[in-house]
């Protein structure tokens, strides 16, 4: 069924469209209506004229008695003869005009129209937490969704992860003259401006490889990788230290025991819950949270921030012990009666249960009904505990208090756009005005007191939104005194709804205080520059992600942290040195000296010498090398 008045589909049982909120028509039998008596006609006009008018003047619009007046119904008169269809088609939509135009006014003024009067200000608070903590979390659930499906996917993948971590020219100076002042030796590592950590899995029909390698000043300097084949061979490759493999054969209990454990975290997360699952289970237990919303104060206010300003809802709520209370047994009984919950459970400890049964290194579960009986029991007896709490605040043994009072703001969408939450000491306040495009920002957290390092913290700003970027200038004070400004040059909005786009982001002039005893004070004093701040950027998609942090100036670092995780698809395993692979025997003592004696003592401290290390340290690893390999001589 379609609205008459802005054609939006509407509920088969709704009184008024949500579009515009204007009252839905009943149809009717054409032959009926003509049929009808013209009093009859102008009842059903004043009717409907009454409760509109009744509805805006619940809203504070303006009062029944005041409007009445202007809509007073027309005079009974005898029926003297029938008149034209067209004389009722007339009259219907006279009486849609006025009502119309009365629904666009108090539209105009007081927001949402239909949400306002149709519901009580309980039910619009609940109906409208519930609805925005419903999408919230429909979209976190997407992204869930994403990872879930393309976790582990085939045998055949590869992956890697590389963490980061570069000094600047001036920091790595500060950091060589300090070390240098605390021991001679420091400048064996004082040399290092970069170093890499990368840490690699392949999987590729069954062959499996771990590897890792170890870089300097963007120079690879050691690596390693262990390969094990779908037939009970492993190899391990050091190429830096010797050019032929080191070869033994893996029994079959063993071979086992490997690929139980690492199909484990595969096997469960192919069970664990869909995303419809998910959204059924969170439209439940939001429910029994927002039922709960009572004795609601509805009034109107304008939130503003610098030149942006709304018009908005402001519901307010105190969340006393009974209130709270109640919403703690409602959950806890929804918890008791959710066998879809249950259900979930039983299938993921399954899983687990099937992979770990043949692995011996595992430790055995406890039984699946047992464990999840003995959390329904907790639950049962929390439950009991919050339902003896209400019976002594419902005859008045136990005083009601009132813990915390929550405001929200509301647009004419129905979209909050602001919070307020205090208690007795702390209050937080979240309030996000947009207008074309733009918005405010403003956030303030009063009252920490001990809590943290100053009593009040207020953030403001002015943003844009565009349909798929955010970008905003904001600025930080704490006690009266300027703390940092934010600067957001970029961030997608599809990295909170898809899970990947990028993303800029900036901390700058941040003051650390005159008489900050804080060390990240002195790198004001390494940079040079009053300025310093710092500095994330990155790129994540559904296989792929990397991100940087950095802290200076904008134009220079003082040093960053960067991470990079690619995952693609896997490729066949190449062991380096495989044909003359020299043969691992644990129990046999003399298979490392024979090991040893193949040791390259040059690449090692060549790749030191080209990534910058000083001379002495180069020359004791190949010192230390040709010491290990004249024992080996020796024997």
């Amino acid at each position: 069924m379609k609205c008459r008045n802005c054609g939006a589909e509407i509920r088969e049982s709704a009184k008024f469209c949500e579009n515009c909120g204007a009252p839905v028509e009943v149809e009717v039998n054409e032959t009926s209506a003509m049929n009808e008596a013209p009093a009859a006609k102008e009842e059903v006009v004043a009717t409907a004229t009454e409760e509109t008018v009744s509805a805006a003047a619940a809203d504070g619009e303006a009062s029944f008695a005041e409007i009445k007046g202007a809509f007073s119904p027309i005079p009974e008169e005898p029926v003297k003869k029938k008149k034209p269809v067209w004389v009722g088609i007339t009259a219907a939509v006279v009486a849609l005009v006025a009502i119309a135009a009365l629904v666009v006014c108090c539209t105009k003024v007081g927001g949402n129209w239909f949400r306002k009067t149709f519901f009580s200000p309980e039910k619009y608070l609940a109906y409208v937490l519930q609805d925005n903590f419903g999408k919230s979390i429909d979209e976190r659930l997407t992204v869930y969704d994403e990872y879930i499906k393309n976790y582990g996917g085939p045998d055949n993948a590869d992956s890697n992860i590389k963490f980061e971590v570069a000094l600047g020219d001036e920091f790595s100076n500060y950091i060589g003259e300090y070390a240098s002042e605390l021991s001679p030796e420091a400048e064996w590592v004082t040399w290092i401006k970069k170093a890499t950590i990368e840490y690699g899995s392949n999987s590729f029909e069954g062959d499996k490889e771990i590897r890792v390698k170890l870089g300097v000043n963007d120079v690879d300097v050691i690596s390693a990788s262990v390969d094990l084949m779908k037939d009970r061979n492993l190899y391990i490759t050091v190429p830096e230290l010797c050019g032929k493999a080191l070869h033994m054969e893996v029994s079959q209990e063993v071979m086992d025991e490997i690929t139980k454990i690492t199909d484990m975290s595969k096997a469960v997360y192919k069970e664990l819950p869909t995303k419809p699952e998910l959204q059924n289970i969170s439209k439940k237990y939001l429910k029994a949270i927002f039922d709960n919303v009572k004795d609601v104060k509805r009034t109107s206010d304008t939130i503003s921030v610098e030149d942006i300003s709304v018009k908005s809802t402001v519901l307010t709520m105190d969340l006393d012990d009974v209130v709270l209370t109640q919403m703690e047994i409602d959950i806890l009984e929804e918890f008791l009666e959710d066998e879809e919950f249950e259900k979930i459970w039983n299938r993921v400890y399954a899983a687990y249960e099937e992979v770990i049964s043949d692995a011996s290194s595992v430790a055995s579960l406890p039984d699946r009904a047992d464990s999840y009986e003995e959390i329904k029991s907790k639950a049962q007896t929390a439950l009991d505990a919050a339902k003896e709490k209400r019976a002594k605040l419902q005859d008045k043994t136990l005083e009601n208090e009132v813990q915390a009072v929550i405001t929200v703001y509301v647009d004419n969408k129905g979209t909050i756009n602001g919070w307020d939450i205090h208690d007795s000491e702390v209050t937080f306040s979240y309030i996000q005005p947009s207008k074309g495009g733009r918005f405010g920002v403003e956030v303030v957290m009063d009252g920490l007191g001990e809590a943290g390092d100053f009593d009040n913290l207020t953030i403001t700003g002015i943003g844009k939104e565009s349909a798929y970027v955010i970008t905003a200038e904001l600025t930080a004070v704490a006690d009266d005194e300027k703390l940092f400004d934010i600067i957001i040059n970029n961030v997608d909005k599809s990295i909170s709804t898809k899970g990947e786009g990028s993303f800029d982001v900036a901390i700058t002039n941040v003051n650390f205080g005159e008489n900050s005893e804080s060390d990240l004070e002195v790198l004001k004093d390494i940079i040079g520059d009053t300025n310093v701040g710092f500095y994330y950027k990155g790129t994540v998609s559904k296989k792929n992600a990397e991100a940087t942090m950095s802290i200076g100036n904008g134009e220079k670092d003082l040093f960053s942290v960067g991470l990079v995780i690619d995952i693609k698809d896997g490729s066949a395993l190449d062991v380096a040195g495989k044909d003359s692979a020299l043969e691992l025997d644990l129990d046999d003592d003399m298979t490392w000296i024979a090991i040893i004696k193949e040791v390259d003592d040059e690449t090692l401290a060549k790749n030191l010498r080209e990534a910058g290390a000083n001379e002495d340290l180069a020359a004791t690893v190949e010192e230390g090398i040709a010491y290990f390999k004249s024992i080996a001589d020796y024997y």
